[in-house]
């Protein structure tokens, strides 16, 4: 059975979809430019199926490859845990702190790879 639910983080009308949510919608795409524009400049998308190619792009570098699929990862991690947050009642956080979060996540997991001398991604920070 299919349950549609309307979107927390627009006030327009729009149903909680994948597209919608983490693609279309506002809040998204302010979280995954502010994340990705800086590792992206020349290829960067908000675009489903533009992030799908860069995701699998194999020409890229392996840490340039790692730190996009990881920044993806968390973001969406993130976004859908605020969505449940904010359905739940609590206190919203704006797209910019969410972002500076996210920053800090990947920035640890940097350092962690990096004080484990794992090869290939010691220049990640």
């Amino acid at each position: 059975m299919l349950v549609l639910m309307r979107a927390v983080f627009c006030v327009n009308n729009i149903w909680n979809i994948r597209e919608h949510l983490f693609f279309s919608c506002s809040y998204f795409q302010e979280v995954w430019s502010g994340l990705a524009q800086g590792l992206l400049p020349s290829l960067f998308s908000d675009q489903w199926q533009g992030i799908m190619a860069i995701l699998a792009d194999k020409n890229l570098a392996t840490l340039k490859l790692y730190l996009i699929r990881y920044s993806f990862q968390v973001a969406l991690h993130s976004i859908w845990r605020e969505r449940n947050n904010r359905r739940h009642g609590f206190q919203p956080v704006l797209a910019g702190q969410l972002t500076s979060i996210i920053d800090g996540q990947i920035r640890n997991q940097c350092l962690i790879m990096d004080s484990k001398r794992i090869r290939h991604y010691e220049s990640a920070l």
